[in-house]
């Protein structure tokens, strides 16, 4: 019996470490970053591509940018008629999920109806706006997207991650 369990739990981790492996840098590329969890590009360019495609379905336009977890851009892409703002938003969402590892809609909902954390805030590189989500894979944070320019950036953000990695948390409720 012991035998099986040790062999559950060990091929549990094996099924694990291959679904990681499917949307993170692997091989020398990993050993060349020195990181085994930061997104490919292969996988950052899918979801991009994603959130794109949810966008003209809904007749929007959008900015998207797709960090690693140090920050760096793995993939951006703006459609036509963005303005400097919108795409300024999507960076800076993205980025302010990193620094909270959280949604920015989640820290939006904290902030409001509060002056004071709202006062404290403004002096973080946190934007909490809608539209940031932590891309997480197997309790991993691999990297964070980013939304700006539309009405629906947190919608377009979610369905892209869910379309490329599966099924995700729920979306922070909408506050009245």
């Amino acid at each position: 019996m012991n035998r099986i369990i040790v062999l559950s739990a060990l091929f549990g981790l094996a099924a694990s470490a291959q679904t990681l492996d499917k949307f993170v840098v692997t091989g020398d590329a990993a050993k060349k970053a020195l990181t085994k969890t930061e997104i490919s590009g292969d996988t950052a360019a899918k979801i991009a591509q994603a959130c794109l495609d949810f966008a003209a379905q809904n007749k929007i336009a959008v900015s998207v940018f797709i960090l690693s977890p140090n920050g760096e851009i793995v993939h951006a892409h703006r459609m036509d008629g963005q303005l400097p703002i919108n795409i300024e938003t999507g960076l800076l969402k993205a980025k302010s999920v990193l620094y909270t590892k959280d949604s920015t809609h989640a820290r939006a909902n904290m902030v409001a109806n509060n002056l004071s954390l709202q006062m404290r805030w403004s002096m973080l590189p946190v934007f909490p706006v809608a539209g940031g989500l932590p891309i997480v894979v197997e309790n991993q944070l691999i990297g964070a997207i980013g939304v700006g320019g539309s009405n629906m950036d947190e919608e377009c953000a979610h369905a892209a991650l869910t379309a490329v990695l599966g099924t995700q948390p729920p979306l922070a409720p909408k506050q009245p």
